[in-house]
């Protein structure tokens, strides 16, 4: 991945709207863009859909984890206190993230390496987890990894999954989908995915941090988590989940088929 060049400094809201702005002058980007809040489904549903298509995918949260992990092991996080904003936008400027294939048995849909050292087995530390969103709520941290975002949709046709995929990174995406279920089944989801990995979590402390994300990530000033214009709907909650996988690559067919691109294959 390459580095991201010097911005002048700029009001971070302006920037990203420029940014936007950018890339959606030009064609329809071959974009399949899946948003949605915490354990929503995206990233599973996404990979199944990036697998059928035979496209790759790019797990947009990976890169905001394995930024944080390099926080937290920077000593950026002072006593579990509130990092320093600026000292967040100054590491994100700083390091080189790079993205590549999953190692065999991995949970994960992509390996990334901070600087060379592998932060993907840290990804979903308990650490990571209650930190992420802070992070990620960081105006220059969100415009540096939406920068590198963007230079990867215009490379070539992709899966993208995260919360501002529609609304910032790749607003003419082929396809907008934003996912979405109930708060007590993405708790369950969520608190599944948790104790198969090992930790011992309860129902509450899972839905209180469910909640308490969700308010971080639609609630911040920029680059909020919100439904992109012209994004299709999809709510799983009575879904299992080749119900909800079939369901959203009925809606990208159908885009494919209707993009003047197409080469008339599917799924």
């Amino acid at each position: 991945m390459t580095h991201l060049r010097e911005r002048p400094e700029t009001a971070p809201d302006a920037i990203l709207e420029a940014m936007a702005n950018e890339i959606g002058a030009g064609a329809r980007l071959r974009v399949v863009a899946i948003d949605g809040p915490v354990a929503s489904g995206k990233t599973v549903i996404g990979k199944a859909v990036a697998e059928r298509l035979d496209w790759p995918m790019l797990d947009t949260g990976i890169m905001y984890r394995a930024l944080t992990w390099a926080a937290i092991e920077r000593g950026l996080f002072p006593d579990g206190g509130a990092p320093d904003p600026a000292a967040l936008v100054g590491l994100a400027r700083e390091v080189k993230l790079t993205v590549g294939t999953p190692s065999d048995g991995s949970p994960e849909t992509a390996s990334i390496a901070v600087d060379g050292a592998d932060a993907t087995p840290h990804l979903r530390s308990k650490a990571v987890e209650d930190a992420v969103s802070v992070v990620a709520s960081v105006p220059g941290v969100r415009e540096r990894m939406v920068e590198q975002q963007q230079a990867m949709a215009r490379e070539r046709e992709m899966v993208m999954v995260g919360r501002d995929i529609g609304t910032v990174v790749a607003q003419e995406a082929l396809v907008k989908i934003y996912l979405d279920a109930s708060d007590a089944v993405r708790a369950r989801r969520r608190a599944e995915q948790m104790r198969a990995s090992g930790r011992r979590v309860t129902d509450d402390e899972v839905l209180n941090d469910l909640r308490r994300r969700d308010a971080i990530d639609q609630g911040r000033a920029t680059a909020p988590l919100r439904r992109a214009g012209g994004a299709v709907d999809v709510d799983t909650s009575g879904d299992d989940l080749e119900t909800a996988i079939e369901r959203v690559l009925a809606i990208v067919r159908r885009a494919l088929c209707d993009s003047p691109a197409s080469d008339g294959r599917s799924a």
